[in-house]
């Protein structure tokens, strides 16, 4: 018994350093890797400067709520979930095909220690407008807020009304499950429940409480505008 269990305990310490080795390894990769990440990520035809300050407030209080407080990862904010607006950009930028599992443990170790390094918040928000995912169409990805304006509502994203840019927004967390056009119950759902959070009248009550349940009462209530 005592021999198998220092054996399952070296089998441990092992695999912790072989552990430790791989992902120092994919952090000077990633390192390698920041100049070609910054170009690309500045690329995009909207500033965060086009949207008036408060739909930018609007976008992060769902999105990233400790944005301006944390170094890439939050995971103590209630309604942050698991993914910072630094981890999505890590995703769409250093990985190829994202899987679940350790890929988690490398995308966090990345915003955390190179990417929220190396980008400014302003550039990691213009990032994150001109290229987050907003479900497919016609076969083609529909990527930025500006082509998720045109393609769902066929306006510029300034001419957009407040729960417009929310049902945008809404998209974010399953852009295929909160598609306005295939899903607008959904949608709209998620909308109300949005308006209902940033208007104080509820909160999310832990981490990974990104629905809002809290919200879900209030949300069946039309809030003003």
């Amino acid at each position: 018994m005592a021999r198998a269990a220092r054996l399952a305990g070296s089998a441990a310490v092992l695999l912790l350093i072989v552990l430790i080795l791989f992902e120092s390894y994919a952090l000077w990769r990633a390192e390698r890797v920041v100049p070609d990440v910054l170009r690309n990520a500045s690329q995009g035809e909207l500033e965060p400067s086009d949207l008036p300050r408060r739909r930018i407030a609007m976008l992060i209080q769902v999105e990233d709520p400790g944005f301006y407080e944390h170094h890439g990862v939050d995971f103590s904010t209630p309604g942050a979930g698991m993914t910072s607006i630094t981890q999505s950009l890590v995703k769409r930028f250093f990985f190829d095909d994202f899987q679940p599992g350790f890929a988690k443990l490398e995308q966090s170790l990345i915003a955390r220690f190179v990417l929220d390094r190396a980008m400014s918040k302003p550039a990691q928000l213009k990032a994150y407008l001109n290229h987050s995912h907003f479900g497919w169409r016609d076969g083609k990805p529909v990527i930025g807020l500006a082509a998720a304006a045109r393609t769902y509502y066929g306006r510029e994203p300034a001419q957009l009304s407040d729960r417009q840019y929310l049902s945008l927004i809404a998209m974010l967390m399953a852009p295929r499950d909160y598609d306005p056009i295939r899903h607008p119950d959904a949608n709209a759902e998620r909308v109300r429940r949005i308006e209902a959070m940033l208007a104080g009248k509820c909160r999310p009550q832990r981490l990974r409480d990104v629905t809002y349940s809290a919200c879900a009462k209030l949300a069946k209530e039309r809030l003003p505008h």
